[in-house]
């Protein structure tokens, strides 16, 4: 949530006022996001989402209330935080506690209404929000989609109209026959929710325009608006936008009482959401430029292989500001690439080391792993990655007009496009998560804030995050800010600029003013915390234990089709890249209504799908499917493929035997894509037991690296100080955040109490990048690192005892507790089976938080020094 309030006038915004009554739970309810409404979403919510559902809970609760104050309300939340996710919630939310049935979409943009459709009615798109079968107490729950509503509604049915506010406005005040009509609405309670809603208030913005202007135009769509939530009292208008202007005192005052949520960008972006941005300023000519781009996208695709990280594609976007001079640039990209050498690259690289002046330049990483490889492989790989086959030039006004199926797409494996040239802006609606460089060619810097605040604007859209897997799991934030591994640069976007000091300051403020943090390319330093001498002679580093519970799989390891829960059934719309689909077929097409056409598919078709979806590879299959001897057995064999059944839903007036090859081809690639997505996410996962296990110290604590990042907020800021003074804390170097710190100085004032019980005490940083020591759920599947690990040893008794330390942020105790329930369960003797060893004795400490500073102290006392006090309430504060 964001931390600085925003008001409006003298009044604070509705959010506002509601979260001064959500810190101890909203509203003394804590209330959570009912079970019904994440079982029936593809993906887990996020914090933030539950937080948007729970405050629309609270604004609806009381129905009286509702009708009166809350009838319309604004999520605004920014770009790529899942609105749409959080719609999906809030329709679920409505249809079960108020029966709500009826919901009308509505937007600005065609392009919008398509992607919406991939992510609310269509089960076989990789971008549907919704589990693939909906319940809820029991009952199955549909999505219909619909143009007009039906006056008796089937029960558990929701029907969605997806349209765009001006065919609306149209519908509405035309009288057409077949057309939705104010008539019709009065007779049935209806949602509607707007998206980018900053586009539904020029009445509010603009009075008295003239009837011919855009402007009078859209003052009548908000009007239709307004009239269509008048029509019932029990009508609800929810709209959702990331771009509003709540300082233009019209817009305020329009939104003061209806801004429900709040959700910005920096907030966004600070909490690991996004890319992190960096500006990477140079004076060069055109094709220097896009050199550096593709060795940069490049050398990202290698840092992903060199780690694991299978189908990492980086995309770059080359921006000019005219048609004609984007297509000139893409030729001469294409000869360059064509032209590329081992001596040219190295001349080049050579070059830029000579340009670079700072350590922590992402060049010094680039440079070097290119003089590491084979530049004769690597180049033949770049022409082939980027030759003219994998080039998109898009340049109508909205780039989603154009190409709409390789755009929003670029994240498949199968979908070859490494750079997109294009005039528009990236504009709403596009999702792309894989943009990885921004490029400008052929452009002066920006003379006007207006310019630069374009860029910002393209900026922030760019820098969504990409959730690749590494090391078994796939995160939805950054994992590597702070680490001195390379891994960084897949979580970065670049920013290719001008170096030129004017606009580089108008670009920073564009920057601020959009609330995106942005760093220099070489600002930051690494820092290194390295074993101290004394404690590695130690007895605890020399034959110590780290002790960690061990896993077991959750299903059986004989692994099958149904092990995954695959389905053999596939019921499809009929849609092919280069042909008429069922969503754009002419309205005389389809009147005749539709049929159910099996598709029929000979081995050839298989094996030329199959071989475009890397996930086929023979060797990949066995590694999901062991048992499985060939292709052409996973192919013909009733225990994987050999009973796949696909129908199509095809127009009566469609011959589909008449259907082209790649139509069919087509069609079954969009069955054997979801496929593969159903065996990657329903793979065995393991979960925690309560045995536990151990690792040597000396194998686990080794000296680490941290990129020191001076952007970062007060909280979360990163620190080194040195420790040579405390013997207890095993590195030379504390490198914590600001929280870890404040543990580090609380400790140190327990250690004369400390002393006087235990021989030896050694504080270990459990840090995440180097060494990926962790717990594991109890019975779930869930990891836990916790940050700190304090070996105590008594001679006296041979007793070895183990704590586990967490510092924790205040807004993150609720979502985090079930962490420190499994810090509790540690202390559980009856329930902890440690076969090793008897003497051994785990410990589990309640969170070190500011709001619970006293119970972390009384628990520290409790369970390592028999209830009496470690130190004086004084010194501690």
């Amino acid at each position: 949530m964001p931390k600085k309030p925003i008001s409006v006038g003298s009044q604070a915004l509705l959010f506002n006022q509601l979260k001064q009554f959500d810190e101890p739970g909203l509203f003394q309810d804590k209330y959570e996001t009912p079970d019904y409404i994440q079982a029936n979403l593809k993906d887990e919510l996020r914090p933030y989402q539950h937080g948007a559902l729970r405050y629309l809970h609270y604004t609806q609760r009381k129905r009286e209330k509702a009708q009166l104050l809350y009838r319309h309300l604004l999520f605004h939340m920014a770009t790529g935080s899942g609105k749409t996710m959080v719609m999906a919630g809030v329709i679920l939310y409505l249809l079960k506690e108020y029966g709500y049935q009826n919901f009308i979409f509505f937007v600005h943009t065609d392009a919008i209404i398509r992607k919406t459709r991939e992510n609310l009615l269509n089960p076989q798109s990789p971008k549907y929000l919704f589990s693939q079968t909906m319940e809820i107490d029991g009952e199955k729950i549909t999505v219909t989609p619909v143009e007009t509503f039906p006056s008796i509604p089937e029960r558990n049915t929701i029907y969605l109209k997806l349209t765009t506010i001006h065919k609306m406005h149209d519908e509405l005040n035309s009288h057409r026959e077949n057309s939705i009509t104010f008539e019709d609405l009065k007779e049935i309670p209806l949602v509607l929710l707007g998206d980018e809603a900053h586009h539904f208030n020029a009445g509010t913005k603009a009075k008295g325009k003239k009837k011919n202007s855009k402007e009078y135009e859209e003052l009548t769509w908000e009007r239709t608006i307004e009239n269509v939530l008048a029509l019932r009292p029990d009508n609800r208008l929810l709209e959702f936008t990331a771009t509003i202007d709540l300082g233009q005192k019209e817009i305020g005052q329009k939104y003061r009482d209806k801004v429900l949520y709040q959700y910005d960008l920096k907030q966004f972006m600070s909490d690991g959401y996004s890319k992190k941005v960096m500006l990477l300023e140079a004076n060069q000519n055109d094709s220097d430029k896009m050199l550096d781009a593709v060795l940069l996208s490049q050398y990202r695709k290698l840092t992903a292989a060199d780690n694991g990280i299978a189908g990492f594609k980086p995309v770059i976007l080359f921006k000019s500001n005219k048609i004609a001079t984007s297509k000139e640039k893409q030729n001469e990209f294409s000869q360059m690439i064509a032209a590329l050498t081992p001596e040219s690259v190295r001349r080049h690289l050579a070059n830029k080391k000579a340009q670079i002046s700072s350590d922590t330049s992402i060049w010094n990483k680039v440079i070097q792993r290119y003089a590491d490889s084979d530049l004769v492989t690597v180049i033949g790989q770049i022409q082939e990655d980027f030759n003219n086959f994998n080039l998109l030039n898009v340049n109508k006004s909205d780039l989603l007009e154009e190409n709409p199926v390789l755009l929003n797409t670029l994240e498949d494996t199968d979908n070859p496009v490494r750079a997109v040239f294009a005039v528009a802006k990236v504009n709403e609606g596009w999702d792309v998560l894989n943009l990885y460089d921004i490029v400008r060619i052929s452009e002066q810097a920006s003379s006007s804030k207006s310019g630069t605040d374009s860029e910002a604007q393209l900026i922030g859209r760019g820098a969504r995050y990409y959730p690749f897997r590494y090391d078994g799991k796939q995160s939805f934030t950054r994992r590597f800010d702070t680490s001195a591994k390379d891994l960084s640069v897949l979580e970065q976007l670049h920013y290719h600029t001008i170096n030129e000091p004017a606009y580089i300051r108008t670009l920073h403020a564009s920057l601020e003013q959009a609330d995106i943090d942005a760093q220099q390319d070489g600002s930051g330093r690494v820092e290194h915390a390295k074993l101290k001498d004394e404690f590695k002679k130690s007895a605890v580093y020399q034959t110590g234990k780290l002790y960690f519970n061990e896993v077991e799989e959750i299903e059986n390891s004989s692994r099958c089709w149904e092990t995954y829960s695959l389905q053999t059934h596939f019921e499809i719309p009929y849609q092919t890249s280069g042909e008429e689909s069922l969503d754009n077929l002419t309205a005389a097409s389809v009147d005749g209504g539709i049929k159910m056409e099996p598709l029929v598919l000979d081995e050839r078709f298989f094996r030329k799908a199959m071989h475009k979806i890397c996930f086929y590879e023979l060797d990949n299959l066995q590694r999901y499917f062991p048992k499985l001897l060939s292709i052409r057995e996973f192919i013909h064999s009733d225990d994987y493929l050999g009973k796949l059944k696909i129908t199509v839903t095809v127009p009566q007036a469609l011959d589909f035997s008449a259907i082209s090859s790649k139509a069919k081809l087509t069609l079954l690639e969009t069955v054997l894509l979801r496929i593969s997505e159903n065996v990657r996410r329903n793979e065995q996962k393991v979960k925690g037991t309560y045995r536990f296990t151990s690792l040597p110290v000396r194998e686990v604590i080794k000296d680490y690296s941290l990129f020191i990042d001076p952007s970062v907020t007060v909280n979360q800021k990163i620190t080194a100080e040195n420790a040579i003074g405390k013997k207890w804390y095993a590195y030379d170097n504390a490198i914590l955040n600001q929280l870890e710190h404040k543990l580090i100085k609380v400790l140190a004032a327990f250690m004369p109490k400390l002393k006087a019980r235990y021989d030896d005490i050694f504080v270990l940083r459990n840090d995440e990048q180097s060494t990926r020591f962790k717990l594991t759920e109890f019975d779930g599947v869930r990891g836990f690192m916790p940050d700190f690990i304090m070996i105590l040893t008594c001679h006296a008794d041979n007793t070895y005892w183990q704590v586990f330390l967490e510092p924790k942020g205040d807004d993150r105790l609720l979502d985090d507790a079930w962490k420190e329930n499994m810090l509790e369960t540690l202390n559980d003797k009856d329930r902890i089976i440690i076969d090793e060893n008897e003497d051994v004795k785990l410990v589990g400490i309640k969170f070190f938080a500011n709001k619970q500073m006293d119970v972390f102290i009384k628990d520290m006392q409790d369970k390592i020094n028999d209830g009496e006090p470690l130190e004086t309430p004084s010194l501690l504060l």
